[in-house]
């Protein structure tokens, strides 16, 4: 053995053995650490990358709304100098720090946009969509002159209906002065048609002191009437047939996005309105005509004085539009229409087209009706969705819908089912607006 050479001590050989973990623990502390940052950088990166692809949407989306206005201008202010029908886009619009391009193509009531925007580091986002002049619309389903809830409906001495009825409640008359030129039913179970004259056929599960022109269909009994035609017993109760539709959000939203008038408003003479949501009252003065332009929403009562009108802006065609009264948060208070004397309701000039009110009020107290209509309202249907419609002396309607229906003497219901065959529109035509469902993205 060489002398020279020197043999480690235990010590320090376990001393060199215990580094090793510690080097391979910074190590891997080490990696660890590059691997977050690395990783944190990267989220960064990428979220930066989808906000400017947010922002460039963002910025094709103003491109739509531009072209929207631009079609519905008046003149070339803002729109590079062409508006209307012959505007056909813009390119490179500053909007923000980025910038949009669209180009609109087709003819007719139909054009489609497509926009690109730029956000400011370069990312494009396009997108395209459909417009049309034809408003959106909707059937509501007004298939009879009458038509109630489980309220059911009454008639006093001398009032007519031309047309049916069609009660999930009973049918009940002052006397049978009280005329229906159509069919009758009542659809409750255990329901009755009581001292009516029908002039074509009758249908509950009981028909008691009336007078039947037609058939006389019925489940249970008929008693002190007079039946023209052929009893049949032992018919089953007629289904119950649902109420027409309502639209309260798209109505809401349509009121809503011509603005906010805080009431009580009182409309000037010779004015136009709509579309419009009144926080508040409505509120007729005297001989105060008005012209309906789009959806109103009347966010507590609507009341009319003498000598008013309402009439819907010709643009509507054959379509009708709608005023609404309804205020979700007070509705055994607020949502009351009340038609006084001497109000006159027209279309746009077009048979198919009427004036819907709707009343949400949910009083169903016949001398506290929640829609009250004291004048001869040719030009108008009334719905009462959750209250009592009450059609005062004299008074007269297209068509009536409502919880309870109470007609009181010498009132008249004249239903032309060719007459509805328009729908219930937003608006009235002309007015360029994205087609419902065409949004996408290129």
């Amino acid at each position: 053995m060489n002398p020279h050479m020197q043999h480690a001590s235990p010590a320090a050989t376990e001393r060199g053995f215990a580094l090793i973990p510690i080097v391979i623990l910074m190590t891997i502390v080490i990696a660890f650490t590059y691997i977050v940052i690395d990783s944190s950088l990267s989220a960064r990166k990428v979220g930066k990358v989808f906000q400017e692809g947010l922002l460039a949407e963002q910025i094709a989306e103003a491109g739509v709304n531009q072209a929207i206005n631009c079609l519905n201008a008046t003149s070339g202010t803002n729109c590079g100098g062409t508006f209307g029908s012959s505007y056909a886009g813009q390119a490179a619009i500053s909007f923000g720090s980025g910038s949009f391009t669209t180009t609109v193509t087709g003819s007719g009531s139909t054009r489609t946009v497509t926009s690109a925007g730029t956000a400011p580091d370069g990312s494009v986002k396009s997108i395209i969509t459909d417009l049309t002049t034809v408003p959106p619309n909707g059937a509501m389903g007004f298939s009879y002159a009458l038509q109630s809830g489980a309220g059911g409906a009454h008639m006093e001495n001398n009032s007519s209906i031309s047309g049916s009825i069609y009660s999930n409640g009973d049918i009940d008359c002052q006397s049978t002065n009280a005329v229906i030129t159509g069919d009758a039913y009542s659809s409750k179970s255990g329901g009755s048609i009581d001292k009516c004259k029908v002039n074509y056929h009758a249908h509950a599960d009981s028909i008691t002191n009336s007078k039947v022109l037609g058939n006389a269909y019925y489940l249970t009994s008929i008693a002190g009437t007079t039946v023209t035609g052929t009893k049949y017993s032992g018919q089953t109760t007629p289904t119950a047939a649902a109420m027409p539709l309502t639209y309260l959000t798209d109505w809401q939203t349509a009121a809503t996005n011509g603005g906010t008038i805080v009431g009580p408003y009182h409309p000037a003479d010779n004015s136009s309105l709509g579309p419009i949501k009144i926080d508040g009252d409505l509120i007729m003065d005297n001989n105060v005509d008005i012209t309906v332009t789009g959806t109103i929403w009347v966010k507590g009562n609507i009341t009319t004085g003498n000598g008013n009108s309402f009439t819907l802006a010709s643009g509507y065609g054959d379509l009708s539009g709608v005023i609404l009264a309804d205020d979700s948060a007070n509705p055994s208070t607020k949502g009351k229409i009340t038609i006084n004397n001497n109000t006159t309701i027209n279309g746009s000039g077009n048979a198919k087209s009427h004036i819907l009110f709707v009343s949400t009020n949910t009083s169903t107290a016949d001398a506290s009706p929640a829609l009250s209509v004291s004048n001869n309202a040719n030009g108008a249907v009334f719905y009462a969705t959750n209250g009592t419609l009450r059609l005062q002396s004299n008074a007269g309607a297209k068509s009536l819908a409502g919880y309870r229906l109470f007609l009181d003497q010498n009132a008249e219901v004249t239903y032309v089912s060719s007459d509805f065959g328009g729908n219930f529109s937003n608006s009235p035509g002309g007015t360029w607006h994205i087609a419902q469902g065409t949004w996408r993205e290129k």
